[in-house]
């Protein structure tokens, strides 16, 4: 799959990078006065999760409002399956001192549940990092899980959890598995906006399970 992503030059122009599947960011170059320079991916638990949130948001403003969609939903599976296999990997090291290799994590992700939706993977995820469910989690008094849920609209005060499962993956579910391709822009930005959501409440997890207190 191909990633771009595009920034501001100093000249007031567009600085576009692209890369494929993992790859190092190509060097990107301002669209109108041709200065060249380098993208360094963000730290991250999953350097993949974070492009494909590139990726949903460069379909959104392309006008692909269902395949944006799609794409923050895959973000969102990806970080968490490897937020799972980095605590994995963690406790490995920890009396091996050794790095897993290929072989090894496949047979973590034989613990990983496969279905569910959102719902079982958030809880199995969150147990493992925090002990508490996810909707416990976020519904703590933890500032930045709880500004990241809501400030999405809710008005029902749905729970975190189904709620994103109904907004998110429930919307996916209905393009991929009921051929639905007639998303609106709307939908479109507010899959986008939930994924980003998600993907910023794991990273609060991670953070406060490997912190330095």
């Amino acid at each position: 799959m191909k990633f771009t992503y595009e920034t501001a030059c100093e000249c007031g122009g567009k600085i576009v990078f692209s890369a494929t599947g993992e790859e190092k960011f190509g060097l990107g170059e301002c669209l109108s006065c041709k200065k060249t320079t380098y993208l360094i991916d963000p730290l991250s638990v999953s350097v993949t999760a974070e492009r494909l949130l590139y990726r949903s948001k460069a379909e959104l403003e392309n006008g692909d409002y269902s395949l944006s969609i799609v794409i923050a939903t895959i973000a969102v599976e990806s970080y968490l399956t490897r937020l799972f296999l980095k605590l994995k990997g963690m406790e490995n090291y920890a009396t091996t001192f050794e790095l897993p290799n290929e072989s090894l994590e496949a047979q973590w992700e034989k613990e990983y549940p496969r279905s569910g939706g959102f719902l079982k993977p958030s809880d199995f995820v969150a147990k493992q990092f925090t002990g508490l469910t996810f909707d416990q989690f976020v519904m703590s008094n933890n500032i930045v899980t709880a500004h990241a849920f809501l400030g999405l609209p809710n008005p029902n005060k749905i729970l975190p959890s189904r709620y994103f499962q109904n907004e998110l993956f429930n919307r996916r579910n209905r393009i991929a598995h009921w051929g639905y391709v007639n998303s609106t822009r709307q939908e479109a930005e507010h899959s986008h906006q939930i994924a980003v959501a998600i993907i910023t409440i794991l990273r609060e997890m991670d953070r406060l399970k490997y912190s330095v207190s």
